[in-house]
């Protein structure tokens, strides 16, 4: 299944999945970063029978582990986990094309994505692409989304939906 050459392209990816699951399923904030191993591995496993060269096994765990660090010391992080079961309207399949949809103060609703971001010019595609699917939401319309981008720890938010701002003379 996996060509060894490729599996250093297909490894972030399977990563990323991981800690997404990890994240909205959220068993036990301690162990966030034991579940995103081990569903990482079984991604791996499921993929590679042949196995992977270790090395690569290894640096991918390095960084999932660093990633999910600094997420767990974001502001977000403990936003997120504050939440009450109630105010989370879907998680994972069902709040797809978002790994989560949460109800805010207001009561309304904020997509919550988490992505490794490319650092240049294709970055700009997935936040036109992450708008556009918040646009077309559809059971409730959002409010915005909260984009986690786990390579540089920034959190966006993308406003969906508002009234343009008047400016007005002082």
């Amino acid at each position: 299944m996996f060509d060894p050459l490729l599996a250093a392209d297909r490894l972030p990816k399977l990563a990323e999945r991981a800690m997404r699951d990890a994240i909205v399923t959220r068993r036990s904030r301690q162990l966030l970063v034991d579940d995103a191993l081990i569903r990482f591995e079984q991604h791996v496993q499921r993929g590679a029978r042949d196995g992977i060269r270790p090395a690569l096994l290894f640096a991918e765990r390095d960084r999932i582990v660093r990633e999910l660090g600094r997420f767990m010391q974001s502001r977000l992080a403990a936003r997120l986990f504050a939440i009450d079961r109630r105010d989370v309207a879907s998680v994972a399949r069902a709040a797809r094309p978002f790994d989560a949809i949460v109800r805010g103060k207001r009561g309304g609703l904020y997509g919550v994505v988490f992505r490794r971001l490319a650092s240049d010019g294709r970055r700009l595609e997935s936040m036109r692409a992450i708008r556009n699917a918040a646009n077309a939401y559809g059971p409730e319309k959002l409010r915005g989304v909260l984009v986690y981008d786990f390579t540089t720890g920034a959190v966006r938010t993308l406003r969906c939906g508002t009234r343009p701002v008047e400016l007005t003379a002082a």
